[in-house]
């Protein structure tokens, strides 16, 4: 009895390739180069199968070879590398330091950089050209083509439109701005989030969060900021605003019922004419020894205790981590541990972020290289 096939063998075999070059790819992105052999034996794929996926993917321009192997028994293999040349990420960082535009390889490898000064508030229309210039000059230097663009920036975003979203509470931004219209031209597509948002993806994925699955982070600069983490995912809200612990409400000078943006309005450490915190004064009123500085940082850490524990109160995190230019000044954290206790779960974690430098910029990088490798990996 003769049995034949319901279905042509063609698209199996395809997927097949499909599968194998995929499984190629991703080998060749933990490891600087491997030989066929060594992908073969990562793998359990057959040597020859292998072969023809690293042919395949040399002819794309995905994969060169890197050398003979030296030494050891039997016949001395090639090895198989990625192309910096072929792929890259762009990522930008926007906010009170300025803006800073970098281009990765697909294995995380910087390629280009570029870095301008902006002056805070400043308005959407002054920003554009100043954001559409960095992104020129770094594009302008990768030879590689650009197949991810991720941006953060220094306000809450709101993600279906892509624009900073209104906020009463704005010490970097005045006026409108919308980064993915300014990027489009550079990018297939344009990813753009709020940077403490990036900063808790830089502590889930490499800081102080690894083994929290619920979490808030707590940014205390010149601006005030907070992300939202979720059975490992940021929530963002229906506007972008979810996380904007500016404007909880908390007990401020003298006792009275203020949201923290209020209490140091109030306290006057603010930057003159502006929104923003005078980072340097909280900085040395927190790590100041007389008895006028003890007194003002003990009221500092009563308002930030004050909203970390509502926020743990509604959400129940597992943690919350605290940090930014003066959320991280020595011995703070102890003190708003101090003004905590009683009030919340015993077993809530409190601890300091790990990243204490511009952290949404390691965030940023993490998502821009993922999805550019997820954009080449699509073409297999």
């Amino acid at each position: 009895m003769t049995i034949t096939a319901s279905e042509p063998e063609r698209p199996a075999a395809e997927m097949l390739r499909r599968l194998t070059d995929r499984r190629v790819f991703e080998q060749l992105l933990v490891a600087d180069s491997l030989t066929r052999a060594e992908i073969a034996a990562r793998t359990g794929i057959s040597k020859p199968t292998i072969s023809e996926s690293v042919r395949r993917l040399t002819e794309s321009g995905l994969v060169a070879e890197s050398g003979r192997q030296v030494g050891g028994r039997g016949r001395a293999g090639t090895y198989c590398r990625l192309r910096a040349d072929h792929a890259a990420a762009l990522a930008v960082a926007i906010g009170p330091d300025g803006v800073r535009v970098d281009t990765f390889d697909l294995r995380n490898g910087p390629l280009a950089h570029a870095e301008e000064p902006v002056r805070a508030p400043v308005d959407g229309a002054d920003l554009a050209p100043v954001v559409r210039a960095a992104v020129e000059a770094v594009v302008g230097q990768t030879k590689a083509t650009i197949r991810s663009c991720v941006v953060s920036m220094a306000g809450p975003v709101n993600r279906q439109t892509g624009q900073l979203a209104p906020s009463a509470y704005s010490p970097f931004l005045v006026g409108a701005f919308a980064p993915a219209e300014v990027l489009r031209p550079f990018a297939p597509a344009v990813e753009v989030d709020n940077d403490v948002n990036w900063a808790a993806l830089a502590e889930l994925e490499h800081g102080n969060a690894t083994h929290l699955d619920d979490f808030v982070l707590c940014y205390l600069g010149e601006g005030i900021g907070g992300a939202v983490v979720i059975d490992r995912a940021v929530v963002r809200g229906s506007r972008g605003l979810a996380g904007e612990l500016a404007h909880i409400r908390t007990t401020g000078p003298g006792g009275q019922d203020r949201t923290l943006f209020e209490s140091f309005a109030a306290w006057d450490l603010l930057e003159p004419r502006s929104a923003a915190i005078d980072v340097r004064r909280v900085r040395a009123i927190l790590e100041g020894s007389s008895a006028a500085d003890r007194r003002r940082a003990g009221e500092i850490a009563g308002a930030v205790a004050g909203v970390i524990g509502s926020v743990a109160a509604l959400l129940d995190p597992q943690g919350v981590l605290v940090g930014g230019p003066w959320g991280s000044a020595s011995g703070f954290l102890d003190l708003v541990a101090d003004r905590l206790a009683g009030s919340t779960d015993a077993e809530l974690v409190l601890r300091p972020t790990a990243r204490t430098e511009a952290p949404y910029r390691e965030g940023v990088r993490i998502r821009a290289v993922a999805a550019a490798r997820q954009a080449v990996a699509d073409e297999f």
